[in-house]
């Protein structure tokens, strides 16, 4: 999630990317790659194509920065457009269906703690977001795999942010009534 003087930070830096500072580059680039690669293997359920896709992502980020401008909004809410703008194109070419086989790839993902018992939840929480709709899906993975704000949410699908949290309250209550039976 981004606070204000973290999106002052990344346009900032994003600024100095335009001026061919690769060091604003690596550092934009750490910020935002473990986030991207997490929604994006939430959504495709598959490692290498998540990676070769976030790899796609940063390298339209680096082409693409001579249009980024921080009067039109944040940085970070200009790069999930591109992401969630690439993981559209994906779809529309592959024609995959998102999430499909998802718990074969669960594993895939990191792990800091290596808990069984997180892990076995994350699995019922995936098995059980794989039968919404797509809609759902990308706000879910948006909130909670990518934790992005619902400020940032809002402006990537074009919801008011208090739509959102009552769509993300209906989520969890759906989640809590298929987990808990």
């Amino acid at each position: 999630m981004t606070n204000p003087i973290q999106n002052r930070r990344l346009n900032a830096l994003a600024e100095k990317m335009k001026k061919g500072d690769k060091g604003a580059a690596e550092e934009i680039f750490n910020n935002f790659s473990p986030q991207v690669f997490r929604f994006l293997l939430s959504r495709l359920a598959n490692r290498e194509m998540a990676e070769d896709l976030t790899q796609d992502i940063f390298f339209k980020v680096v082409r693409k920065i001579e249009t980024f401008d921080k009067k039109s909004g944040n940085f970070s809410t200009w790069l999930w457009q591109i992401a969630r703008n690439s993981l559209i194109d994906y779809y529309r070419e592959k024609k995959t269906v998102p999430l499909s086989d998802f718990l074969e790839e669960t594993k895939n993902i990191p792990d800091e703690n290596n808990n069984l018992k997180a892990r076995i939840e994350a699995k019922e929480i995936l098995s059980a977001i794989k039968n919404f709709s797509p809609e759902d899906q990308e706000i879910f993975t948006l909130r909670y795999v990518s934790d992005l704000s619902y400020k940032d949410i809002s402006k990537l699908v074009g919801k008011t942010e208090g739509s959102l949290r009552v769509i993300i309250h209906r989520i969890n209550n759906k989640l809590r009534e298929i987990i808990n039976g």
